[in-house]
């Protein structure tokens, strides 16, 4: 009886030193906290490179050591890294450990050999036995140089952050979706380029500012003001009413390319053709009125310029009045305005143009008389179906082939745009019916040479504007209908 109740005790005290060996295991509340998939210019490792990360958190209360744990990108292969076994690291609760993802496992025992991928996937993290998960997540598409990460407040709520917080608590302020991240990186872009620009134009108000306050000094002791004006960082130019350059800066003589100040002085600015435009005596003369611009020219030197300029009056006792012009270059800014514009003209997916900006075409061509002009409107056929049964990826290189053969097909001159999903039109200026009906003929040809999941194909129609007085909108109308008309044949 004796030895059945010693076995007894001894099962018991088993069953409990198991449980509590298990209760300790699951105490351990390892998670993964936050990544970075696409680093370029956020956080570097100890060799300065900007390389994909992810931050483990120990969420529970039990000091962790994660020697022999595993690490993988893998589903199929939950074991692909494995923390060093010899070696302990140890995380204390609430501190975090930071693993470098970059394929580069010579560089420390911190670099996994596996990269993220920007597009999403599955990370998981796997105790030493090899079969039990403690923590998995299935991330998203991710921005470059945004984290994804569980949420301050509550950890079974993931956000994208702007700004990342590696090794630390994760930022309180983040977006729960891809599209709102990417307005927020917009934000972020535009935000810093607007301050910049406001950062400019309170240095230049406050230097043009100074220079009007100094101006009544400058008439009484020239002398004192004369560095103040020749290194202003604005062209500065002072004249009479009659456009006679009394003086000037270095700055203005190097905005017109010019040899010299006196190259400069013995030209009037009345005789201008530009800037007599601009030179309205009586507006000059009004004492409350002050004249600005921008003006773009050439100067007697050949040098292209652009302008932001500003004119004002000073009244001079027992003196004629002295006009001040005060100019800055915004040649770059206007080519910034100019490539941007371009760009929102682009359809991102194929860099032909896009609906926009064949629209926009439409009105300028319809009042033009240089005819005829016939427009060609295409629909890419079984694009859905490619994208039901292949993935969108191949959909949209299904896409991008058509757009190959349209673009052997046409001149620089001709106007290709992506205006839909799967739909293409074309403006061929001074081209008539009968050259675009071949043209047609010859992409057919060409679409039944590709063999992208044997259904390359394209349904086409077309339409010409003769005469000045037809509307090309009922023109690109009649081309639509013929495009589907061709579309029912197949």
């Amino acid at each position: 009886m004796l030895r059945n109740d010693k076995k007894i005790n001894i099962l018991l005290l088993s069953i409990i030193l198991i449980f509590s060996i298990n209760l300790q295991v699951f105490s351990q509340e390892i998670i993964i906290n936050e990544l970075m998939a696409s680093n370029k210019s956020a956080h570097q490792d100890n060799d300065g490179d900007f390389n994909d990360w992810l931050e483990l958190k120990n969420n529970g209360n039990e000091l962790v050591n994660l020697s022999g744990y595993y690490l993988s990108d893998d589903k199929e292969n939950p074991t692909k890294w494995q923390f060093n076994p010899d070696i302990d690291f140890i995380i204390r609760p609430g501190e975090y450990l930071l693993l470098w993802a970059d394929d580069e496992t010579d560089e420390g025992e911190l670099h996994t050999n596996f990269k993220l991928s920007r597009n999403g996937e599955t990370i998981s993290l796997t105790s030493p036995d090899g079969n039990k998960i403690i923590d998995e997540i299935n991330y998203p598409e991710i921005l470059t140089d945004f984290s994804y990460g569980r949420d301050l407040n509550d950890i079974s709520k993931w956000k994208y952050y702007s700004y990342s917080t590696p090794l630390a608590a994760n930022n309180s302020f983040g977006v729960t979706s891809y599209f709102l991240a990417k307005k927020v990186k917009f934000i972020k872009t535009h935000l810093v380029t607007n301050i910049l620009v406001l950062i400019f134009v309170i240095l230049i108000s406050f230097l043009l500012i100074n220079y009007f306050k100094l101006n009544q000094k400058l008439k009484i002791t020239k002398n004192k003001y004369k560095d103040l004006f020749e290194e202003n960082p604005a062209g500065l130019i002072i004249a009479d009413i009659d456009g006679n350059i009394h003086d000037l800066n270095k700055q203005m003589v190097e905005l017109l390319g010019a040899p010299n100040k006196e190259a400069v002085k013995r030209i009037n600015l009345t005789n201008h053709k530009k800037l007599s435009k601009i030179w309205n005596k009586e507006s000059i003369l009004k004492n409350d009125t002050i004249l600005s611009g921008e003006i773009k020219f050439t100067t007697s030197w050949d040098k292209e310029v652009y302008l932001r300029y500003r004119i004002s009056t000073e009244f001079l006792k027992r003196k004629e009045p002295e006009i001040i012009i005060v100019a800055g270059d915004i040649s770059k800014e206007k080519e910034t305005e100019k490539k941007l514009k371009f760009l929102s003209f682009k359809d991102e997916l194929t860099e032909l143009y896009n609906r926009r900006y064949f629209e926009n075409e439409m009105d300028r061509l319809n009042q033009s008389r240089n005819l005829p002009i016939s427009i060609i409107i295409g629909d890419l056929d079984n694009l859905k179906y490619v994208n039901d049964n292949y993935g969108h990826k191949a959909g949209d290189e299904y896409i991008r082939k058509a757009v190959k053969i349209l673009n052997d097909n046409f001149r620089d001159e001709d106007i290709i745009s992506r205006i839909g999903g799967d739909e293409f039109g074309i403006i061929l200026p001074n081209t008539d019916n009968k050259t675009a009906l071949n043209i047609i003929k010859r992409i057919k040809e060409s679409f039944k040479k590709c063999n992208v999941y044997n259904m390359c194909n394209i349904s086409l129609g077309c339409a010409t504007k003769n005469s000045y007085s037809e509307d090309i909108r009922e023109t690109f109308k009649k081309a639509d209908k013929k495009m589907y008309k061709d579309k029912k044949c197949i």
